[in-house]
């Protein structure tokens, strides 16, 4: 079954996303992803995919998210331990990509803007998250940056 997603939250797809093996119980030449990274790849049920192991991903300490809508700051009174709480369902993150949490039935999507390496605060295209102490910070919301630029565009129109 296809997942469709809103316009604005569909991106350019991503041509590699990094993640960890939750079990092992797939048939032969299978693999099952999560619908999160099939729609970041651009994948459809059944498209073949290359798979690669790889064990040099750092683990993470900070990761920069952009909210597609602000009201996740509004509706939530401590968004910052929320999100933290919630990145642990993810076992890496890649940047590029849009990721998303349910919280109190509602879902709140973020894209992966920056990614920051432990120890020394690299900055990387994937990161662990899983069994990691990893910070995060949020940029402004994307539904802000649009209302800043219509704004813009009305004060230049009324020129």
């Amino acid at each position: 079954e296809r997942v469709d997603v809103h316009e604005d939250l569909a991106a350019a797809p991503l041509q590699e996303v990094v993640g960890g093996p939750l079990d092992f119980r797939a048939p032969p030449n299978y693999i099952f992803l999560p619908w999160w990274m099939m729609r970041a790849l651009g994948l459809q049920p059944r498209d073949v995919v290359d798979v690669k192991m790889i064990t040099t991903v750092p683990p993470g300490s900070l990761a920069k998210l952009r909210p597609h809508s602000s009201s996740f700051a509004k509706d939530i009174s401590n968004p910052q331990a929320v999100l933290e709480t919630e990145l642990r369902h993810y076992s890496s993150l890649t940047k590029g990509s849009t990721i998303a949490f349910d919280y109190n039935s509602k879902r709140y999507w973020f894209d992966v803007v920056e990614l920051r390496s432990a120890p020394r605060g690299d900055k990387q295209p994937m990161v662990k998250v899983q069994d990691c102490d990893i910070a995060t910070d949020f940029l402004v919301s994307k539904e802000e940056i649009k209302r800043r630029k219509e704004k813009k565009a009305q004060k230049e129109k009324e020129l």
